[in-house]
């Protein structure tokens, strides 16, 4: 049972990303594409090893955990991501802005930005802007 505090915070959580939400234009993302997107990536973690996101309520960047070990079968992936986070907090699709794939891992690895274009591409259109150094996924404008 949640507590009257739980509940008010969540309340006021929907009240902040509704009032966020509404200074774009477009959302390019819906709650199926973020499934199809996140079974591909989970289906091809050996390829997709770093993905950072941005918040639309804040500039802070941080780091999505997904691997081949993701467990994806819980109610809680249709809306959001429970603590598979570097914010280790509720993550609703709606409240991310951008995702980012870094072409450096770290000092001794890189992922494959084409190959993980072409992946994302199976899956849908989507707003893409891919660079030499960043692969951008870009969920609103």
């Amino acid at each position: 049972m949640r507590t009257n505090k739980a509940l008010g915070y969540d309340i006021q959580k929907t009240k902040e990303i509704d009032k966020t939400l509404s200074k774009f234009s477009e959302s390019l993302m819906s709650n199926s594409k973020w499934i199809r997107l996140i079974e591909q990536i989970i289906n091809n973690a050996d390829d997709v090893k770093k993905i950072l996101f941005k918040k639309i309520q804040s500039d802070k960047i941080g780091e999505l955990y997904l691997n081949s070990e993701s467990i994806f079968e819980f109610d809680y992936w249709q809306t959001g991501f429970e603590g598979n986070n570097s914010f280790y907090d509720w993550l609703e699709y709606r409240e991310i802005e951008y995702l980012l794939f870094p072409k450096t891992i770290d000092s001794q690895r890189n992922q494959d930005l084409d190959k993980i274009y072409a992946l994302i591409k199976q899956v849908g259109e989507f707003g893409l802007e891919l660079s030499d150094e960043e692969l951008k996924l870009i969920c609103y404008k």
